[in-house]
């Protein structure tokens, strides 16, 4: 995330997330008035690439995140990373995220990286809840091992907000 200086004001700043211009990112605060939270979702460049979904608020910005990719091919899915600040935990997000990318990948076998201890108290209440087991270093398949080795040359499509997170 990036700071954005108003020029007509120089006091007012405004956090301005990753890919989107001052114009989309005043847009979308517009179309989601009222919301505590917004998710900027990154589209994969390549179909094995990271996705990766934001979480903004108004006042500190950037508050959490989620990576993940999926291989349609093999039916894997792989949540590599998932962290929320502190005063954001506890309240849904962090499920909410996780439900965003199951829908990329139904009925696929999901892994985790390492888990934090945080992360080894939240996994089993999600698999719980939704039924999915989540493995901690349950292997992946070789499509998105090359998807983890590093930035393709493939454009990535710009970023938009998620109102069904």
């Amino acid at each position: 995330m990036r700071d954005f200086e108003d020029k007509r004001n120089d006091a007012r700043v405004t956090l301005l997330p990753e890919g989107m211009t001052r114009s989309r990112w005043l847009y979308a605060r517009l179309l989601t008035c009222g919301e505590p939270v917004r998710f900027v979702y990154h589209p994969p460049g390549e179909p094995a690439d990271h996705r990766q979904l934001r979480m903004y608020d108004d006042n500190t910005g950037d508050i959490g995140v989620l990576f993940w990719q999926v291989c349609d091919y093999c039916r894997v899915g792989s949540i590599n990373k998932i962290s929320i600040s502190p005063e954001f935990q506890c309240r849904g997000f962090g499920r909410r995220l996780i439900l965003r990318a199951l829908r990329d990948g139904p009925e696929h076998r999901w892994t985790t990286s390492g888990q934090s201890p945080e992360a080894k108290r939240f996994f089993p209440r999600i698999t719980a809840e939704v039924g999915v087991e989540f493995t901690e270093r349950g292997g992946t398949c070789r499509h998105l091992k090359a998807g983890m080795s590093g930035p393709t040359h493939a454009a990535r499509p710009r970023a938009v907000v998620d109102r069904t997170v």
